[in-house]
C-alpha cells in the first residue's frame, strides 16, 4: 500500500468534498418498486405455446411485466422482430401501452402472435422492450432472443428465451442494471451481471491522513467505486454501512472527506466477461490515519 499524506482543510471544504462524493454516482429511482437500484424489475419474454412444426401455424406468446411498478405514468413499447422465412399470420409485432400504476390491475400483459415456419433454415426471433418513465428516471430497456432451426427432419427450438441486457438511459448517460447498483457504460452491450467472471480490483491503493479527524484512528472508510472498461474511475460514493462490531453505521464527514480525497489516486484492473474488459462496480475500504506532523 502506498500512503499519501493529506491534511484536512477548513470544515466548509470538507463538507464540499463529501457532497461531491455522495452525488457523483447517485442514481435516483422513480418507481414504487422497493429493491436495490441495480435490480431490474421489468422484462419481456417469449415462448412457443406448442412445439412449432414446418409449415404449420404456432402461437408465440409474449409476456411483459413491470410496467405498473413506476410512480409516474409510463409509455411502454414492445417490438418483436420475426425474420424472413417465418411468416406472421396474425398479431402485432409492435405494441404500445401507456400505463398508470393506479389504473393497471394486472402485473403483466400478454401479446400473442401466430407464426408459421415457411422455409428451412436457422432463425432468431428477437424481442425488445423500452419503457419511458420521464426525465428523472429515464428509459428502461431490455431484450431477448429465441432460436429456431427448421430442417426436413423436424424443428429444433429454444423452449425458453435468452435475455441479453437490462439497461437504463437518463440525462444522456447509459447504465447497466448491475444486480445491486447501476453501472455507467459507454454504449449498449449484450451483457448481464452474472456473466462477469472477474470483478474489478485495485492495483494501486492510497491511504489518507487527517489530523484532527474524530478517532479512533487509523480507520477504514467504505466507498462504492464504478470502474470503466479502461480501468478508470467513473464515479464513487461513500457507503454508510455498519462495520461488524462497530455498533453503528455513521462516520464523521471529516473522515469521509479525507478518504474520498485520495480515491482519484487509486488505480484499478477492470472487470472481465468472456475474457474482455467491461465496466463494473466494487466496494473498497480506504485507510485513514492520523496525520500528525
Amino acid at each position: 500500500m502506498r500512503p499519501l499524506e493529506s491534511n484536512c482543510g477548513t470544515r466548509a471544504a470538507v463538507i464540499f468534498i463529501l457532497a461531491l462524493a455522495l452525488a457523483s454516482i447517485h442514481a435516483p429511482s422513480a418507481r414504487g418498486y422497493i429493491g436495490a437500484e441495480g435490480e431490474p424489475f421489468f422484462g419481456i419474454s417469449g415462448y412457443f405455446k406448442t412445439p412449432p412444426r414446418y409449415d404449420e401455424p404456432v402461437a408465440l406468446q409474449i409476456r411483459i411485466w413491470g410496467e405498473s411498478e413506476y410512480d409516474l405514468p409510463v409509455t411502454s413499447v414492445a417490438r418483436i422482430s420475426v425474420p424472413d422465412g417465418i411468416e406472421v399470420l396474425s398479431g402485432d409485432t409492435v405494441s404500445v401501452a401507456r400505463v398508470d400504476r393506479h389504473m393497471r390491475r394486472r402485473p403483466e400483459r400478454v401479446i400473442q402472435l401466430v407464426v408459421r415456419p415457411a422455409r428451412y433454415g436457422s432463425y432468431v426471433i428477437r424481442g425488445s422492450l423500452a419503457i419511458d418513465a420521464g426525465e428523472e428516471h429515464g428509459a428502461d430497456e431490455t431484450d431477448f432472443y429465441l432460436t429456431l432451426e427448421v430442417t426436413p427432419n423436424g424443428v429444433t427450438y429454444a423452449r425458453a428465451p435468452r435475455t441479453t441486457r437490462y439497461e437504463n438511459v437518463r440525462h444522456g448517460q447509459r447504465y447497466r442494471y448491475g444486480g445491486r447498483y447501476l453501472v455507467p457504460i459507454d454504449t449498449t452491450q449484450a451483457l448481464l451481471e452474472e456473466e462477469i467472471t472477474e470483478k474489478a480490483k485495485p492495483i494501486v491503493e492510497e491511504a489518507a491522513s487527517c489530523h484532527g479527524c474524530p478517532g479512533p484512528l487509523p480507520a477504514v472508510v467504505p466507498f462504492l467505486v464504478m470502474v470503466g472498461s479502461d480501468g478508470r474511475i467513473r464515479g464513487s460514493r461513500f457507503l454508510d454501512i455498519q462495520e461488524e462490531g462497530t455498533g453503528g453505521g455513521t462516520m464523521a464527514p471529516d473522515l469521509v472527506a479525507a478518504a474520498g480525497s485520495v480515491l482519484p489516486g487509486w488505480q484499478f484492473a477492470p472487470a472481465k466477461a468472456a475474457g474482455l474488459p467491461v465496466a463494473d462496480y466494487l466496494v473498497v475500504r480506504v485507510p485513514v490515519k492520523d496525520g500528525q506532523p
